[in-house]
């Protein structure tokens, strides 16, 4: 073959030989938002490898919403990027929703002033709002999102935004009730649309069937559209209620305000549990929309809690601030707490404790949020509780050592005495250790007090001449409910 040739059938192979390599794909244009115009302040979106603009606010992070004519993502009045943390802002200002405010400057944003309010609960900020229990500090509540923290005992509904309490095999029929099934810890009506009837479909997020328009907050709305609650559906916002049929089904028309607020009481899941026999039991965590209802001051909601020596369990009811109520914590033998809307105590022993809500409305809407953190058990003795008179513990005369005093409790003790013969004790403890004691000293009946000893000293005393029947009784308890120290006791009988 001549050199021509050769050179002629190498320019035809050529094109031949790279048609077998196809032109490579161009990169995607994004992989996170960042990557697109202006970065996450840009406000567009990244789907499917390509900067989009948003149709709906849940499109956008929780705390931003849609504008609908730009198409873009932007954060809320009096929300930033400047800050998670106190930390990250000069000296002297806080965190509060991502933007760094001065206490004593308040900033405007959208229109809207930004302030600072410091909380060490929700019930110190204004409604709508809750406390930053990482910053301490009151911010919009704007529900949770998929993944975020709820209490334990709780999981987050993306879909409404709601922390809701989670569901286990066991817990199925308590938590959903019959006909709601229990998924993936959660109680939802709705996996998939086949789960639904005709015409709907499933809105896998909040776990619930929805119409065409069917939505669970605004969020699912195209704006200027917001989700109306009567109806479940994206609406023009109603003006003010004129009637009742202008509200939720669980509303009614405050015509004065023109606002839908609760309606009428309805029971809740946990009914009927109007006693210490029918108590519900509990877990840690958050438990929303309970109810008193019946007459003003009659109804009653009872808790029982399964609680370890050395914990330190705090309930909060979220109820209204301005209406009547009423939590107490119990044991067997009676009130441990009593507290308008929450208790703290440190628990002395191993058991089964009680919650009682009351109120004296005509009915109140409320929520409990209960947790509990373990410490050091209380060593019992005597081993046995002696929390009463009738179940006192007989102690004769002489020394007698190593008694304990546990957080909350009190040991009756019974002292025989014959006729006419009167009695000392004398306690013996290191106030410092633990907590001082108390002694009370009480004639045969248990009930008419003849001394008491609440110095707070090393060396407590109380003495009476004479009982009236055939003996005495003392009690025992720490100075404050938190009290865990040991004890001696001497006991003198006196002619």
């Amino acid at each position: 073959m001549s050199a021509r040739a050769a050179i002629l059938l190498l320019a035809i192979a050529a094109p031949l030989a790279c048609g077998h390599h196809s032109r490579p794909a161009p990169p995607p244009e994004c992989v996170q938002r960042e990557d697109c115009a202006g970065g996450l302040a840009g406000g567009l979106l990244c789907t499917g490898g390509k900067c989009t603009g948003c149709t709906l606010s849940r499109d956008c992070r929780i705390t931003e919403l849609c504008d609908p004519v730009q198409r873009i993502c932007s954060l809320r009045s009096c929300f930033g990027d400047q800050c998670t943390q106190h930390a990250d802002c000069p000296t002297g200002n806080f965190c509060v929703q991502g933007l760094c405010l001065d206490p004593a400057k308040p900033a405007v944003s959208g229109g809207v002033p930004c302030g600072v309010a410091l909380c060490a609960s929700a019930r110190d900020c204004n409604p709508g709002q809750r406390c930053n229990e990482r910053t301490f500090v009151c911010e919009q509540d704007l529900g949770c999102t998929s993944g975020a923290p709820c209490a334990a005992g709780t999981v987050c509904n993306p879909g409404s935004g709601a922390c809701e309490p989670g569901c286990t095999a066991e817990t199925a029929a308590q938590v959903c009730g019959a006909l709601v099934p229990c998924l993936g810890g959660r109680c939802v009506q709705c996996a998939a649309d086949k789960d639904c009837g005709p015409g709907l479909v499933c809105d896998v997020a909040a776990g619930e069937c929805r119409g065409p328009h069917g939505c669970s907050s605004s969020r699912d709305c195209a704006a200027p559209t917001v989700c109306d609650r009567a109806t479940a559906t994206c609406l023009a916002p109603r003006g003010p209620c004129t009637s009742n049929e202008s509200c939720a089904t669980d509303q009614r028309c405050e015509t004065r305000s023109g606002n839908c607020v609760a309606g009428a009481c309805a029971p809740d899941r946990f009914d009927p549990n109007g006693s210490a026999a029918q108590a519900a039991p509990l877990l840690p965590g958050t438990f929303p929309q309970l109810s008193l209802c019946g007459p003003a001051g009659q109804d009653e909601d009872w808790f029982s809690l399964q609680l370890l020596s050395g914990d330190t369990v705090q309930v909060v009811a979220n109820s209204d601030p301005l209406g009547s109520f009423d939590l107490q914590l119990r044991d067997d033998n009676g009130v441990l707490e009593e507290a308008p809307f929450a208790v703290l105590h440190l628990m002395g022993s191993t058991g089964r404790y009680y919650l009682r809500a009351r109120t004296n409305d005509a009915s109140a809407l409320y929520g409990l949020r209960i947790q509990v953190s373990h410490g050091a058990a209380c060593t019992h003795n005597p081993p046995q509780q002696h929390p009463s008179a009738a179940q006192a513990l007989p102690m004769g005369a002489g020394p007698h050592y190593g008694f304990a005093i546990c957080p909350g409790e009190a040991t009756w003790f019974s002292i025989s005495a014959a006729a006419g013969q009167g009695v000392q004790v004398q306690g013996a403890l290191d106030p410092t250790q633990g907590g001082a004691v108390l002694l009370s000293l009480y004639d045969s009946d248990g009930q008419s007090l003849l001394a008491a000893d609440a110095s707070g000293s090393a060396s407590p005393q109380v003495a009476a001449a004479a009982a009236r029947g055939n003996g005495f009784f003392l009690r025992a308890a720490g100075s404050t409910s938190s009290a865990t120290n040991h004890y001696d006791l001497t006991v003198r009988l006196t002619p």
